[in-house]
C-alpha cells in the first residue's frame, strides 16, 4: 500500500467528524448558526469597503485593502463558531466520503446553512442602509455606498462562465484556509492560516456566494432597484455552482484521495456522482426555485427578502424531518 502523503489522513478524519454536529443539530440551531456566519462575512465586507473606498482610483491598492481586512469574517466563523455554507461544502462532503453522513444529511445542512447565511447577510445589509445609514439611504448612497453599488453592479454584469470559474477559484481558497486552520493548534496560527488564502481570493477578485448575499442586496437597496433581485440570481446561481466545485473537487475530494491509497477508480467515480446528485438537488432548492420567486418580486425591495427568508426557514424544517428521526425542532 502507498504511503499517505503529508500526513493528511488525520486532518481529513478530524474534518469529517466535525461535520457530524452540523447535520445532527436542530433546524432552529442550524438556521441561527447560518445567520451568524452570514452576518460575520457581511461584517468583514463592511469593514473592507470602509477601508478601501478612499483608494478607488488605484485598482491595485483598492483590491489589496479589500483583501487585507475581509478575512475578519471567516476568522470569526471558525474561531467563534458559526455555519458557513461554503465551508460546509468541505465538511459535509468529507463526512459523506467517510460514510458518516448520507444524502439527506448533506442536503439538510447545506440548505439550512445557505438559507441562514442569506438571512444574516440581508439583515446586515438592512442594518447598513435603513437602520443606521452607514452607507447612505435607499436611492441616496454616500461615498461608501457608491463603492458597494459599483461592486454589486460589477458582480451582476459578468457572464455565467466567468462567474462559474470565479466561484471555483474562490471556494478553492476558502476551503484551503479552513483546511490549513484545522492543521494548526494555536489561535494566532489559525488566524494566519485563514488570513492569507482569504486575502488572496478577495484581492484577486474571485466570487463568494455568501459574501454576495450582502454585497448585491446592498446594491439593490442603495440603487433603489436599479439593480434588482433577478440580477442577484444572475450572479448567485453560477457562483454557487462554482463554489461547490471548488470546495469539493480541489479540497475535500483531493484530500480524501490522498488519505486513502486503497481507493479504486470506481469508488472515486461514485463519490463524484454522489456529490453531483446531492448538489443538483440542493442547487434547485436553494437557488433555482428562489430565482423564480425573485423574477416575480424583482422590483419589490422588501417583499422578496422577506418571502425568501420564510422559504428558507420552512424548507429547513421540512428537510430536518426527512434527514433523520432525531431532528424535529
Amino acid at each position: 500500500m502507498s504511503e499517505i502523503l503529508y500526513g493528511v489522513d488525520s486532518t481529513f478524519e478530524g474534518i469529517a467528524k466535525k461535520a457530524t454536529p452540523k447535520f445532527k443539530t436542530t433546524p432552529g440551531r442550524l438556521l441561527f448558526a447560518g445567520f451568524m456566519a452570514g452576518a460575520y462575512i457581511a461584517f468583514g465586507f463592511v469593514l473592507a469597503v470602509i477601508a478601501a473606498t478612499g483608494f478607488h482610483d488605484n485598482p491595485s491598492a483598492f483590491k489589496l485593502l479589500l483583501g487585507a481586512v475581509f478575512p475578519v469574517g471567516l476568522i470569526a466563523v471558525i474561531l467563534a463558531g458559526a455555519d458557513l455554507w461554503t465551508g460546509n461544502v468541505q465538511f459535509l462532503s468529507s463526512a459523506k466520503a467517510k460514510g458518516y453522513a448520507d444524502f439527506r444529511c448533506v442536503l439538510y445542512n447545506w440548505f439550512g446553512s445557505y438559507g441562514g447565511n442569506f438571512i444574516g447577510s440581508v439583515f446586515i445589509a438592512l442594518l447598513a442602509v435603513q437602520l443606521t445609514g452607514l452607507f447612505g439611504h435607499v436611492g441616496d448612497p454616500n461615498a461608501f455606498g457608491k463603492t458597494i453599488v459599483a461592486i454589486a453592479h460589477g458582480k451582476v454584469s459578468k457572464d455565467f462562465i466567468a462567474l462559474l470559474f470565479l466561484g471555483i477559484g474562490c471556494n478553492w481558497l476558502v476551503n484551503v484556509a479552513i483546511w490549513q486552520s484545522a492543521r494548526v493548534q494555536d489561535g494566532a496560527g489559525k488566524i494566519l492560516a485563514i488570513w492569507f488564502p482569504i486575502f488572496a481570493f478577495v484581492a484577486i477578485g474571485f466570487e463568494h456566494a455568501i459574501a454576495n448575499m450582502w454585497a448585491i442586496p446592498m446594491g439593490v437597496f442603495l440603487s433603489n432597484g436599479a439593480i434588482n433581485w433577478a440580477s442577484f440570481f444572475h450572479n448567485l446561481i453560477p457562483v454557487t455552482l462554482g463554489n461547490a466545485i471548488g470546495g469539493f473537487l480541489f479540497v475535500s475530494f483531493y484530500y480524501w484521495y490522498l488519505s486513502h491509497p486503497e481507493l479504486t477508480a470506481r469508488r472515486l467515480a461514485k463519490e463524484i456522482v454522489d456529490f453531483t446528485v446531492v448538489f443538483v438537488a440542493f442547487w434547485v432548492l436553494a437557488t433555482l426555485i428562489p430565482a423564480g420567486i425573485a423574477l416575480a418580486l424583482k422590483n419589490n425591495l422588501y417583499a422578496f427578502p422577506l418571502v425568501l427568508s420564510v422559504y428558507y426557514v420552512a424548507g429547513t424544517f421540512a428537510l430536518a424531518r426527512i434527514a433523520k428521526p432525531g431532528v424535529r425542532g
